[in-house]
């Protein structure tokens, strides 16, 4: 079992050490105790750091991190940043999230830059690229960011996001050290005299060098026995070091074998069996600390041994403060070989080990890794069901992804852990069908042998999974059961925190769409009080959106926006306003806008809500915004719109079934779509959906019948509707004031009382939320005068602003919208195109290429159905979509 670690169960320096891996990867590496400075390198590497790109190119053992590293530290402070990479930074958000850590810990990123706040988020967006390059542009000054082990990097989006950094005249330099040329587009960079390449023949040792060297490892060598050594290894610094390691010890000249023969035998059999052991064991893990070292050699004294490593060996270095430390790449590469090829069993063991420690100290990638190395596929479960799984909802979900898709499934006996893996696999993968069945059969086999956290995680990604297709029911069913196994975990583990965050948004987010927003309030609210002390994370920007929401639809307006603004606006500092999970935080902020008559802040914020796509699909939230965005299209008298925004939401709807939660808006969307519609539209029917609360249904029906001159039925059931709004709360607040306005309005047609009264309690009602648009959107003509009048003497801000609206009168009927609603980087873009720049300006403006600019300029002249760049402009500006 992977538990936390306390003060009960052991001791917490390794928490500690691990939260400094990524730190030491991105501190430049101190140099071995006896490296040499080489001016010439050094110079060169001065010269070239005033250009794009330095390339350091050659195969191991040629001294390219140390000549780098030597030439780092010796630059001014804040001017060069460095990662060492790894393996699990080859896909695009593992790769920005290290790069980013990166800068900052070099001190070049000052407080308040727009990268201090940039998040990676588990899907790297457009917008979130878009301010990465423009935070990096903003930089105070060059810098040079060094990337060790750049060969390691074959995904085409992270070598396209270098190119990227190379193709704008950033002040960012990149030098990449690499076994191999990198794989990416040089040739107009050499062109320009933009790169410079270092090569092996520029990173061998020459005589004076060597003597250098000699002198530092406590040899004397005459200028002829430099030569003499340096023809013997080809300027290799690797085979130098043995080399004068072996004239050290008095051996004569290196034996006839190979390198990595030569390298194990220097470093390894010179060492006692102990210490050999302990080289092998723990080699199998990138990098090693005295207490992970423990866990991979029991019995062994890790600190006095790696202290001792460190100071009679070149291949055993440090890392950032000296916590972590690294064996060289190829010594490494060479024990683990043996390891596995002398003793397979310890090979596993220390990769079970390995996987048991870095899961307990917050390393569950890491840890994933090792227990697929040791082939131990229970481990493999375990690991990922106790803290590997939230890596899906975070920068890791790719490489969580593709190590989940290295496990043999067809191969294995079935297992509950492994369907689990399987069906979270399917998840991310969008294949929501074979998710249920892998669900489906670890629910077999866990009946009757119940795991709280198996249980958890299954409800999690069962939960998560009918979001996606849009069943709200299922998803709060399933949030809720993932709460009650958490409330019966005996012991802490890794992924606690993160289901509960995820647990509780799902049961909360499947209760207000199920129609119950007043019930998601108190749990959402009591989560995010802790939200401060958490990093960001998808989980929490689906809760704290969902909140937002809740408020909103609940009527608490204020609240609503007031929430949903500020999701906003990290998700804006994050860079994460294209992801799915900010939808709903928009989707708050329009129904409070559109309510108080501010239409073009709703139209604004459905547009960015609609964009929102990146993290996957979640019908309900985007069946919402469609309906709203009818609503808005009302609101202006624009019918086509509205239909066309009607219509989208029907397709929806006809696929999941309009939620309960928008039901009602739905309803007053049909009706008003209709009321609005010339004689003789064609209005599509209802396809699908809940039926809407009874109140709104006879509501609707009551303004239908008004329509159609039906004054005194229309009366009946209107006064009914308000009537029960003043002695149920069942009735929301903006049907009851609806129903006072038809009432109103009926009565206008009708002898006996006047209109005077219901206007006044419908006045009454509206103004402490200042729900302005019922008074616009469901008043016939004829009512102006008798609503004149009830706003005599009347002091609050709703009546002001009826005032104000019925004084500039009705506007004439604005064009209709755009066909389909803009993303947010073709507003962006459709903004620049009056000022005459090229598509390559353009380009240069927003981080993209050419050809991307010119796929979004056809996709915006198709959504505002024109033909021309003149034409986009002039309809943009009809459109107030730009000044």
């Amino acid at each position: 079992m992977v538990q936390v670690e306390t003060p009960a169960t052991g001791p917490v320096q390794g928490a500690r050490s691990t939260a400094s891996m990524l730190r030491a990867r991105t501190t430049v590496p101190a140099g071995p105790a006896r490296a040499v400075r080489r001016p010439a390198l050094d110079a060169r590497l001065d010269e070239a750091a005033q250009h794009r790109l330095t390339v350091l190119s050659a195969g191991p053992g040629w001294g390219k991190t140390t000549a780098a590293a030597l030439w780092a530290a010796a630059r001014p402070p804040r001017s060069t940043a460095w990662l060492t990479l790894e393996a699990h930074d080859d896909t695009l958000a593992a790769f920005w999230r290290d790069v980013l850590e990166a800068l900052r810990a070099s001190g070049a990123v000052p407080e308040g830059h727009p990268l201090r706040r940039l998040h990676v988020p588990a899907r790297v967006s457009d917008d979130f690229l878009r301010r990465a390059y423009r935070g990096v542009d903003e930089l105070p000054r060059p810098v040079t960011l060094v990337l060790d082990e750049f060969h390691l990097i074959g995904d085409a989006d992270v070598l396209g996001s270098v190119e990227d950094l190379l193709r704008y005249p950033l002040p960012l330099r990149l030098t990449l050290l690499t076994r191999s040329d990198p794989p990416l587009a040089l040739h107009r960079l050499r062109v320009d005299g933009e790169l410079t390449e270092v090569v092996a023949q520029d990173l061998a040792f020459d005589g004076p060098s060597a003597v250098a060297l000699a002198a530092a490892e406590g040899v004397h060598l005459s200028r002829e026995q430099a030569d003499q050594a340096v023809r013997d290894t080809d300027g290799w610094p690797a085979g130098l070091r043995l080399h004068l390691r072996t004239a050290r010890r008095g051996n004569g000249t290196a034996p006839a074998r190979s390198a990595a023969e030569y390298l194990i035998a220097e470093v390894l059999e010179h060492e006692p069996p102990e210490v050999q052991q302990f080289l092998l064991l723990t080699s199998v893990t990138t990098s090693v600390c005295p207490e992970l070292a423990a866990a991979l050699a029991p019995g062994s004294h890790p600190r006095a041994t790696l202290d001792a490593l460190v100071a009679a060996n070149d291949f055993v270095s440090p890392l950032g403060d000296g916590t972590w430390l690294r064996y060289h790449p190829l010594l490494r590469e060479m024990l683990q070989g043996q390891l596995h090829l002398e003793d397979p069993d310890a090979f596993r063991q220390a990769h079970r080990r390995a996987a048991r420690w870095l899961a307990r100290h917050d390393e569950p990638q890491r840890a994933l890794e090792h227990a697929l190395a040791a082939e131990d596929w229970a481990l493999v479960g375990e690991v990922f069901a106790e803290a590997a799984a939230p890596g899906l909802g975070t920068a890791e979900r790719d490489a969580v992804a593709d190590l989940l898709a290295r496990v043999p499934y067809a191969d294995l006996p079935p297992s509950a852990p492994l369907e689990l893996c399987a069906a979270a696999l399917a998840f991310a993968t969008g294949r929501h069908e074979a998710c249920h069945a892998h669900l489906e059969r670890a629910r077999a086999l866990t009946r009757g042998t119940p795991d709280p956290v198996s249980g958890t995680l299954l409800h999690l990604i069962a939960a998560a999974s009918a979001r996606a297709v849009g069943d709200v029911d299922a998803a709060a069913s399933a949030g809720a059961a993932a709460e009650a196994d958490l409330d019966r975990v005996p012991w802490p583990f890794p992924a606690l925190d993160a289901y509960r965050t995820a647990a509780v948004g799902h049961h909360a987010a499947g209760t207000l769409w199920t129609g119950h927003p007043a019930e998601s309030v108190p749990a959402l609210t009591a989560l995010l009080a802790d939200a401060p002390a958490q990093p960001p994370s998808l989980a929490l920007l689906d809760a704290r959106s969902t909140l937002a929401l809740a408020h909103a639809f609940d009527g608490a307006l204020d609240d609503g926006e007031r929430v949903g603004r500020r999701v906003i606006e990290d998700a804006r500092a994050w860079g994460w306003t294209e992801h799915v999970q900010a939808r709903p935080a928009h989707a708050a902020v329009a129904w409070s806008r559109l309510l108080r008559a501010d239409v073009d802040e709703a139209d604004r914020m459905l547009a960015l809500g609609l964009a929102a796509e990146a993290g996957g699909p979640e019908p309900a939230s985007a069946h919402l915004v469609l309906v709203l965005q009818a609503l808005a299209a009302v609101s202006r008298g624009r019918a086509r719109a509205a239909a066309r925004a009607l219509a989208d939401a029907e397709r929806v709807a006809g696929r999941i079934g309009a939620p309960a939660q928008t039901a009602d808006l739905l309803a007053r969307a049909r009706l008003e779509v209709h009321l609005i519609s010339p004689p003789g539209a064609v209005v599509r029917r209802p396809v699908a959906g809940g039926p809407p609360s009874r109140p709104v249904a006879q509501l609707c029906h009551a303004r239908a019948l008004l329509a159609a001159g039906r004054h005194h039925e229309a009366l009946g059931l209107a006064t009914a509707v308000a009537e029960q709004g003043e002695r149920d709360d069942a009735v929301d607040l903006l049907t009851r004031v609806e129903a006072w306005i038809a009432c109103a309005a009926a009565r206008l047609h009708l002898s006996g009382p006047g209109p005077e009264q219901p206007l006044t309690r419908a006045l009454e009602l509206a103004g402490p939320r200042r729900l302005v648009r019922p008074f616009l959107s469901a008043r016939p003509p004829g009512l102006d005068a008798p609503l004149a009048h009830a706003l005599v003497g009347r002091p609050d801000a709703l009546a002001a602003t009826l005032r104000q609206r019925m004084a500039a009168g009705s506007p004439t009927e604005p064009p209709d919208g755009p066909v389909e609603a803009l993303t947010e980087r073709e507003r962006a873009i459709l903004a620049a195109l009056p000022s005459m720049a090229s598509n390559a300006e353009i380009g240069a403006e927003f981080f993209v290429s050419v050809n991307t600019v010119k796929a979004h300029l056809k996709a915006l002249y198709r959504k505002l159905d024109v033909n021309t760049r003149r034409d986009a402009v002039r309809r943009g500006r009809e459109l107030g979509l730009i000044d």
